[in-house]
């Protein structure tokens, strides 16, 4: 599996097919609906693009790497059957492949950025294939890449995505809202980050729940009113600000 044709030219698309490129495999071509983002990335990796799935080129791998809502059609459009074919998707299943006959899921963990390079030496790469050999070529590209593959079927990887929008993705989101509180009362969110990392690093290197800390982990239920009532011009925040130390306070209340 040299020659891999990259099916998409967005964040996915362009950080992996350059490590790939970088670990000594030849991107044959890169397919976008738009020839602009796919002469960008092609020119990249000085290889040839196109926008008409037709007229693929035959490489010994094909990797999609586009939105999961549009994975299945653009899938049965590729006219190619024998070609091993995957995709770089947290959320959407092997079945998509149906009318392929060697395919598999190949998922980095990871958030990914144009702008932002990343090193790959442990970076999680979870693998699922529809037989051996295609999951054998798949560890293969894997272990070229990281020291850290997993073999994980589609129910594991559904779990696994979701509580990595979660842990990724909405944390993200909670320091935004903290970012915003910090403006609204003219202070400078870097007074938060040595908190920030604290959290963060304690989290990492103990079971979070272990080192769960804050009025709704205390039950200190007067303080937790306090603030929803200091939230109460932002009906949403006040909402999630309940809603999330009800949860942890639940959460407390089973151990």
């Amino acid at each position: 599996m040299k020659n891999i044709t990259f099916i998409g030219s967005g964040n996915v698309a362009t950080i992996l097919s350059m490590e790939l490129h970088r670990n000594g495999y030849n991107i044959l071509e890169i397919w976008s609906k738009t020839e602009k983002s796919a002469k960008i990335l092609a020119d990249k990796l000085s290889c040839s693009y196109c926008v008409d799935l037709k007229k693929l080129k035959n490489p010994d791998l094909f990797i999609v790497a586009i939105k999961d809502e549009h994975i299945k059609d653009i899938v049965n459009l590729i006219q190619n059957k024998e070609t091993p074919i995957v995709h770089t998707s947290g959320s959407v299943g092997i079945d998509v492949f149906t009318n392929k006959n060697n395919y598999g899921v190949f998922y980095p963990l990871q958030t990914f950025s144009k702008e932002v390079s990343l090193n790959f030496n442990n970076l999680p790469v979870c693998i699922e294939a529809n037989n051996e050999l295609t999951q054998k070529d798949l560890i293969k590209i894997g272990n070229s890449l990281s020291s850290n593959i997993h073999l994980v079927d589609s129910k594991q990887r559904e779990k696994l995505h979701i509580a990595a929008v979660i842990s990724c993705n909405f944390t993200n989101h909670m320091l935004t809202i903290s970012e915003n509180l910090m403006k609204e009362s003219e202070l400078e969110f870097n007074l938060l980050k040595p908190l920030i990392k604290e959290t963060l690093e304690k989290a990492l290197a103990n079971s979070p729940n272990k080192v769960q800390t804050g009025p709704a982990a205390r039950k200190d239920l007067e303080i937790v009113k306090k603030h929803i009532n200091l939230l109460s011009y932002d009906d949403n925040l006040k909402k999630l600000y309940s809603l999330i130390s009800r949860h942890i306070i639940s959460f407390k209340s089973c151990e």
